[in-house]
Formats: C-alpha cells, structure tokens, sequence
C-alpha cells in the first residue's frame, strides 16, 4: 500500500504539486522579532531561552504565561520569577494551567530538572497577586499587539484554552511552539515531551486558526553545548543572571546525560533564537497529525511534509486502492483525483526540521556575555 500510493503520487504533475504544495519562501522566512510573550514551564532550559529574550536587543517582549510540565504551575512561576528577579526586570506574569487537558500531569521531568524544576536554585516567591487566567492574558495580547510573535516552551494547554475561548483574538496569530518530532521521541521513543505531556492541547492549536510554527525535536536536538564551558564563562560575564544559570546548568547536564558529560542539548533556546530569527531554522509546509489515545504512542507526531505522505495521511486504504484499480483507465484523471485527497486536509503547520547551531550558539553568546 505505501509503495502504490508513492506510485500513484510521482505522477502529479510537477506543476501540481509546485503550485499547491511549494514551500515557505526565504521571504517569509525573515520574519522580524516584534513583540513577543512568552508562555514557559520554566526549567533550566526555559531559563537560558528566557535568559537570552531578555538580553537580546531584538526581542520586544510584553509579558509571561505560565504552564505545568517540568515542574509545577506554581514552581515554574516561582522559577520564572527568580529568572526576572536576577535580571532585576519586571513583566506581566499570568499563572496557566496547572494540569493538562484530559491526562493526568506526567512528573518525570523531576529527573533533569531536580523537584523545582531549578534544581534547588528558586528562590522564595509570593504569588498569592498574580492573576491566574493565562488563556485571557494571552488574548489580549494578541489583541493589543498585531504582529505579535507567541513563544511556547512547553505544553499547549493555556494556547488551546486560548483559541477556545477566544477564537477572534487568537485568529492569525503567529505561535512559534517548541514540540513534536518526524523521527523519535525523548520522552518514549516516538514522543516528545511537551506533545506528550497535552496532546488534546497540541491537537487543538493545530486545528484552530493560528499560525503554528513548530520547532521538532529533530531541529533542537542539532544544538549541541558545552555546558560546563558555558557555564563557566557565564559566572564570570554573566552578571546575576549568569550566576543563577551557572549553578543550575551543570546538574541539568549530569542529569541529561546521565553523568557521561559532553555537549548537551539546550531545546527552548532552539524556539527563542528562531522567533527572533527565522534564518535559524529552515521551516517546511507540514500537515501534522497528533495521537491522543492513551497507548504506546500517546503524544506521537506524524508530520508529513512530502504531497506523497500527506496523500498516505489523508487518503484511505479504500479511496486509494480504487485510484489504483482506475489509474490507467482511458480517460481517468488521477492528478485531479490526488489533488482533491490533499485538498481536504490542507497543511496545518510550518515544522522546522532542520537549525543552524552555529548561528544560535553566537546568538546566545552575544546576548548573555556582553
């Protein structure tokens, strides 16, 4: 059956497949900065992305959401907080969601961000005056800024609230999420985290109006980091700031590389660098489908990027065994016929597959050792 559609598909002709399917133009790749805010689990990853947003002269951020997943909504808060505290700066920060959708709150992440998510480096914090409608927060930022670029480090859920409750405001937004992967998992072997953690969440931005950008697995795991070399010169240049990552990044390391040392990766600044940059990653016109059953495969991403794949996703073992059985009948039209298959399902994202870790690691360096 995959051969067949593959067959069926290498058919269409080049003008076909050119003008309904091409992709992103390197125009609409040089996307500016403009403003951005920010919805975080805040972990140590979090940390240097946000850490990063903030020193970066490009990045215009209005303000914060926050959501569970390496830890809890009110440690990540806390974590965030002790981030914006060492910074000495001062932004709206709204508390989200605290569990997922319709899954229990999955707590590995306790493993490779210790039991605060800041591997004990979080600070006391008050968070009794801050609002806690992140989905509200998030539509009125879209609202009181067009153009505004949505940065989501971790699970979708306050985003799928959002464009629930608020489908006007979140209409034609730009979300840059970090989540999903073509190939492999590093949650389970075919998931990745912040899609296993909600993906009723990831399901439903990808079916709403946004403009979903995705930064997969595949992409941040090319970021490849000397973490005690980092960590070093940031206690030195590094200011507060530098200091607080300097004391958490080696732990993360032991911890993601289970004490064999060497490069880390370092995923949200993957989603940061790029939402400031799109140069950074190369973004495809993907139709991107999420398993949401509660099953080995929970939270697994299928992302086709090819019009011979998005057939096979779309298209059924019946409809295409009956092009098959017509395919060279007099007459029969079978471009027609594929392009009306693809029509029904029109592409849902943009997924970076691949990143330049050179460009992002200058990025970093430039940003958090002035």
């Amino acid at each position: 059956m995959h051969r067949l559609a593959r067959l069926l598909a290498a058919v269409v002709l080049a003008t076909l497949v050119g003008a309904a399917f091409a992709g992103p133009t390197q125009a609409n790749r040089q996307v500016p900065a403009g403003p951005l805010f920010v919805d975080t689990d805040m972990g140590v990853d979090d940390a240097v992305a946000v850490a990063y947003l903030l020193r970066e002269p490009r990045a215009e951020v209005t303000g914060f959401t926050t959501v569970f997943g390496n830890a809890s909504v009110d440690n990540v808060t806390r974590n965030l907080l002790t981030l914006l505290d060492a910074a000495d700066e001062a932004y709206p920060v709204t508390i989200g969601a605290a569990t997922p959708l319709v899954f229990p709150r999955h707590r590995t992440s306790a493993f490779v961000h210790g039991p605060d998510g800041f591997w004990f480096a979080q600070a006391p914090q008050d968070l009794s005056s801050l609002p806690t409608d992140a989905p509200a927060a998030i539509a009125a930022a879209a609202q009181a800024n067009p153009g505004i670029t949505f940065v989501a480090l971790g699970p979708l859920t306050n985003f799928a609230q959002a464009v629930e409750r608020f489908p006007e405001a979140m209409r034609g937004a730009r979300l840059v999420a970090l989540g999903g992967a073509q190939f492999g998992g590093n949650v389970t072997p075919v998931a990745e985290f912040n899609v296993y953690a909600d993906p009723q969440a990831f399901a439903a931005v990808l079916a709403s109006e946004m403009r979903v950008e995705l930064i997969t697995l595949d992409a941040f795991e090319q970021i490849q980091i000397d973490a005690d070399r980092l960590a070093e010169r940031l206690s030195r240049r590094g200011g507060a700031v530098g200091q607080l990552l300097a004391a958490i990044l080696p732990l993360y390391a032991q911890a993601t590389t289970q004490g064999a040392g060497g490069p880390i990766t370092i995923p949200d600044l993957a989603a940061a660098t790029y939402a400031v940059r799109a140069s950074v990653g190369t973004p495809i016109s993907a139709l991107v489908r999420v398993i949401t059953d509660p099953t080995y495969t929970r939270g697994q991403t299928i992302i086709a990027t090819t019009f011979s794949d998005k057939i096979l996703l779309i298209g059924t073992s019946e409809e295409l065994s009956s092009l098959a059985d017509r395919a060279f009948t007099p007459g029969f039209d079978l471009n027609a016929e594929l392009a009306a298959i693809a029509a029904r399902e029109p592409d849902n994202a943009q997924a970076v597959l691949e990143i330049d870790e050179r460009q992002i690691s200058r990025m970093l360096e430039r940003a958090l050792l002035r």
